[in-house]
């Protein structure tokens, strides 16, 4: 039989299983479609292809793949295709799918771990400093040892919602929505990047926040104050015991009061300013300091020997949210607090300053919520309410010492 390199046959089963190998490489064209063939290796194995020109450009060749894994009725169907999107849509598969493993390989490198040295660099511009080092731990913790080695554009909604769910289940709900935080602002700033071509994350709204109404009775605000009267007394608890009680005294946040600096400061005026870098909404807040709080300050400043007024045991670095918030564990526990939070003692003041007359706009200034209308406005009433705010506040602290002293006296 002679060699039927590049001869026609109508490539049916049986006339594959005849074609023999040589010692060299040859192939046979199908009498059905144009440009299909089959090439027969000296090693046995027989391969589809198809060739064709897509417009404006040379003759190309694409594989169909090994028979008899295709069969000849779907090389012919799929050579059919590639063909007449060649010649009505203009398509070039061959290139299309060089693209594709390219960009597949492109994909596999840009690992989560490698976009998150991005990401991090770019936050590190938008974010504060607190928000920074909560996020920082959220990846090491939870994000980097699950999926750092991953390619980002194979993340799938269904890995990550299981995986945060398991974080909630395991009694982590609030880990939980920090890593799903986490997630969703990486996949948005992959897309927007053009490192992926679509968030599989977008509407996924992850772990619901169930509201919290926790407010402390007199007697548990009586157990936390006196408590943190002992703390203060050990030069290594001091620091965090002040912040608290300054927390307390004026409501404001965690993170703020923790970063009180000496430039914030005015002694003279009895007024603690924060600078809108260092505030939840970005607006400047405006804290008129009550005796005792004026106290709490100085004192502060007295004991850290620095510029800041609370700082962490070796004195060199400002104290931080997450530092009060572990001495409030500690002290709750202590003290049989029961779960009490520093954002709950926060919630307790605003609810008994209500309770003895003060007007809820003020209130909601002194928790610097955003007030409504124009900017240029907010920033007037800022001002205007300081009377109202010192009133206020010193209102609330004398309240606050009624409560602790009554509470102390019937022991």
């Amino acid at each position: 039989m002679p060699r039927p390199s590049n001869h026609k046959l109508k490539l049916t089963r049986r006339a594959i299983e005849d074609l023999q190998p040589e010692g060299r490489r040859y192939r046979v064209l199908d009498t059905e479609i144009a440009g299909l063939s089959i090439m027969v290796m000296p090693s046995g194995r027989k391969t589809w292809s198809v060739r064709y020109k897509p417009e404006g450009a040379s003759p190309t060749e694409v594989v169909l793949g090994d028979y008899p894994g295709v069969l000849p009725e779907t090389a012919r169907d799929y050579a059919g295709k590639v063909r007449s999107g060649a010649r009505l849509e203009g398509r070039d598969l061959a290139k299309e799918r060089k693209e594709a493993r390219r960009t597949h390989a492109i994909r596999k490198e840009r690992t989560v771990d490698k976009v998150l040295e991005t990401y991090m660099a770019d936050a590190e511009r938008r974010m504060r400093d607190c928000t920074i080092v909560r996020l920082k731990s959220t990846i090491r913790l939870y994000v980097t040892p699950k999926f750092g080695k991953k390619s980002i554009g194979l993340l799938t909604l269904d890995e990550v919602r299981r995986y945060v769910e398991e974080i909630e289940d395991s009694g982590r709900p609030g880990a939980a929505r920090s890593a799903c935080s986490a997630f969703k602002g990486l996949m948005a700033f992959a897309l927007q990047r053009g490192l992926i071509e679509r968030n599989v994350l977008a509407g996924y709204p992850g772990p619901s926040i169930a509201s919290r109404e926790r407010v402390a009775t007199q007697d548990e605000l009586k157990l936390v104050w006196w408590g943190l009267v002992d703390m203060a007394t050990n030069p290594h608890g001091r620091s965090t015991a002040q912040a608290l009680q300054l927390a307390l005294l004026t409501l404001q946040r965690r993170g703020e009061v923790a970063g009180l600096s000496r430039s914030e400061v005015d002694i003279s005026a009895r007024r603690w300013t924060i600078p809108g870098s260092r505030t939840k909404n970005k607006s400047p807040q405006v804290v008129p300091l009550a005796p005792l709080a004026l106290k709490v300050v100085q004192e502060g400043f007295a004991h850290t020997g620095t510029d800041q007024a609370f700082a962490g045991r070796k004195m060199l670095v400002a104290s931080t949210g997450h530092a009060l918030t572990r001495g409030f564990i500690r002290l709750r526990e202590d003290v049989g607090a029961g779960d009490l939070t520093v954002h709950d003692l926060r919630r307790t003041g605003a609810t008994m300053m209500a309770e003895i007359g003060i007007s809820g706009d003020v209130i909601s200034r002194i928790l610097n919520h955003t007030p409504p209308g124009p900017q240029v406005t907010k920033i007037y009433n800022r001002f205007d309410y300081e009377p109202q705010k010192r009133e206020a506040l010193e209102r609330w602290e004398e309240h606050l010492m009624q409560i602790v002293q009554r509470a102390k006296a019937r022991q």
